[in-house]
């Protein structure tokens, strides 16, 4: 499984972005939304120990071939240009910076349209993409496991650590809870502070707690994992129309990690809501 550090040290809390399911050549993708939401994330939030990142979560480009799920002809650019204009669109947020000395972009999941087209032509859509922007050891097909850095309220000398596992997801489940259950699933093997998931075209949120050990005290503890599904950039009509599907909420998640201080305990925890 990939790991990654990253470093926010400058900051206290952190507010994470999910962008997938852009869809980038496919005729009904909203690319003045796409555009609106990369802006928002050049920008900083009005709280200054807050910093603000996204994650990438696949299917950014449509790469529809001949030999694919999906109309090849009705795409308005070619795979290619697809690749290019993404690469073009993202980079701005991979520029390191004093405070983000790793650029904006925390991880990069492939996803079924920009990796599954792999074995028809030898080549990766996202894999090009992450080497483009330098981000080859963020990147990852199969899921990427981050740990955030951040510096430690009214003690800024150590640092806390947030965790955050994102994953593409994969199936055809229609209904909202058999979307739920596909990305709860995820924590039968993976247990982390956010678990993100994509896919599904559907911005969903909820939480679950779990009792884990802690082991060099012999006591228990309890841990409240945060479940993210972001949404996608297309439009209503052509295939969710003829299948009965319900148009996509293009709603692009918002999670705010705001970092608290027990006073009794002096103890450090984090509380994460989520924006749809």
């Amino acid at each position: 499984m990939l790991k990654i550090l990253f470093d926010l040290t400058k900051f206290e809390s952190v507010e994470v972005v999910p962008l997938s399911d852009v869809h980038i050549g496919n005729e009904l993708c909203d690319i003045g939304a796409l555009k609106d939401i990369i802006e928002y994330i050049k920008e900083e939030p009005d709280d200054p120990t807050m910093a603000r990142i996204c994650i990438l979560n696949g299917d950014l480009t449509e790469s529809v071939t001949r030999t694919s799920l999906g109309d090849p002809f009705s795409q308005t650019m070619s795979p290619q240009l697809q690749v290019a204009t993404m690469i073009e669109m993202l980079k701005p947020l991979t520029v390191p910076t004093d405070k983000y000395p790793q650029g904006k972009i925390l991880s990069y999941c492939g996803g079924n349209h920009d990796t599954g087209r792999y074995k028809d032509t030898g080549i990766s859509a996202s894999e090009t993409i992450a080497v483009a922007l330098g981000l080859e050891d963020r990147y990852s097909p199969n899921g990427c496991y981050s740990f955030i850095k951040l510096a430690r309220i009214h003690d800024h000398k150590n640092m806390i650590v947030y965790t955050v596992y994102n994953q593409h997801l994969s199936g055809s489940g229609i209904s909202v809870g058999a979307k739920a259950n596909r990305i709860q699933r995820i924590s039968s093997g993976v247990i982390a502070d956010l678990i993100c998931g994509a896919h599904f075209h559907l911005p969903m949120t909820f939480k679950e707690d779990i009792i884990i050990p802690r082991e060099s005290t012999a006591k228990l503890g309890q841990k409240t994992i945060t479940y993210v599904i972001s949404n996608a950039f297309l439009k209503f009509g052509d295939y969710s129309q003829r299948m009965g599907m319900k148009p996509s909420t293009i709603s692009v998640p918002k999670i705010y990690v705001k970092q608290k201080r027990n006073p009794k305990t002096d103890k450090r925890y984090f509380d994460t809501g989520v924006l749809l």
